[in-house]
């Protein structure tokens, strides 16, 4: 668990100045307290990172609307760098090996994740009051007043076909869906949050200086992957090397670096030795912060659905996401950000491998870029 707190020094008239700085030494100023809120609220979301990142966008809407709440987060380990250094969580825990009986009593318990262990822990957790899912008879379920999320989902009350059917129709944001489900307003207002510690922007600057990156200079970055499961997600190797340029020849004077993570490492290679253009690689051995920090040395993004792209909103960069086979209308992107969708009967298919793949505009991906610099 991570736990925030801060020191309090107590001071009392005891008519002996010399007596008081002796209390105050050994005591006070060694007394470590933690703050007392009159409410307390608990997030539950594990997974996907992406995921954890977007819903990130409601604590400042929560803390608006209950001023006098601490929040506190469950997630799963991978997650727990990108939440911790969040200024709007009180204490931070991970799932595994997570007991209820050892979290306090809160007042609200907002659970949005329909894994079987968020489900459960809400079940068990102390509270007074529940939005999201829940086990009831040894089953997932969810309350009336989240339906809205949920009957989208894999524990929808009308079955997968008629979650799919809903989904395909919807037209509404993540953030739109989850501030009305958890009684939130204004949810194009706030944006997902993620704070860099101070040894990944040393590592970012550092990267910067060894590949010519100037504080002044454009930078492009281009993740065209989109990990191991979404097949037809990632745009392909040769599509990317025409990506790179054509972006190349479009715009001048900027600087291209090509991201990705160990399943793109191969594929990487591969495209670096099809293209014509000098290109930075950012690797793919990253670790997740140090992923985002490189993030941050973009100007423009050009990404996948994929945690990239949920790391370039959360850090405001100017966004150009293209989506297949999943939903563009369900994502938020900065207000300047571009969606691309991919051409084909699967679209908001959500299937990891169509029948029928995407057919994609690489010039529409290079004007798009191209609006945003």
């Amino acid at each position: 668990m991570h736990k925030k707190s801060f020191k309090l020094a107590v001071f009392s008239y005891m008519g002996n100045e010399n007596i008081l700085t002796i209390v105050r030494s050994f005591h006070f100023e060694r007394l470590q307290i933690f703050q007392v809120f009159e409410m307390k609220i608990l997030v539950i979301k594990l997974g996907a990172v992406g995921d954890v990142l977007r819903t990130t966008s409601i604590l400042p809407a929560l803390k608006e609307k209950y001023r006098d709440a601490g929040i506190d987060w469950v997630t799963k380990k991978e997650s727990l760098e990108l939440l911790k250094n969040n200024p709007y969580i009180e204490d931070l825990y991970s799932i595994e090996n997570l007991e209820a009986e050892s979290l306090p009593m809160y007042d609200l318990v907002l659970n949005p994740d329909d894994e079987h262990d968020a489900c459960r822990l809400a079940s068990q957790v102390k509270k007074k009051r529940l939005i999201g899912g829940y086990i009831e008879n040894g089953n997932r379920a969810y309350t009336k007043d989240s339906a809205l999320w949920f009957d989208m989902g894999l524990i929808s009350r009308f079955g997968k076909q008629k979650a799919d059917q809903l989904k395909i129709k919807n037209k509404r944001t993540y953030q739109d869906m989850h501030f009305e489900m958890f009684g939130l307003e204004n949810h194009k207002k706030y944006l997902p949050i993620l704070v860099l510690e101070k040894k990944y922007i040393n590592f970012a600057d550092s990267f910067a200086e060894k590949n010519g990156i100037k504080k002044n200079g454009l930078v492009i970055g281009i993740n065209t992957g989109a990990g191991g499961r979404w097949q037809d997600k990632k745009l392909g190797i040769a599509e990317t090397a025409e990506l790179i340029d054509n972006l190349s020849k479009e715009i001048k004077n900027s600087k291209l670096m090509l991201f990705g993570g160990p399943e793109e490492d191969k594929r990487n290679k591969k495209i670096k030795k099809m293209i014509k253009t000098e290109i930075i690689d950012a690797g793919c051995d990253n670790s997740l912060m140090e992923f985002s920090s490189l993030i941050n040395l973009c100007d423009v993004l050009i990404t996948s659905d994929s945690l990239a792209m949920h790391i370039g909103t959360a850090l405001k960069k100017k966004v150009v996401a293209f989506f297949y086979p999943t939903s563009a209308a369900e994502i938020m992107l900065p207000p300047d950000g571009i969606k691309i969708i991919g051409d084909g009967k699967d679209y908001c298919s959500y299937k990891t491998k169509c029948d029928y793949p995407p057919k994609w505009d690489i010039d529409e991906m290079v004007k798009a870029a191209k609006s945003l610099v």
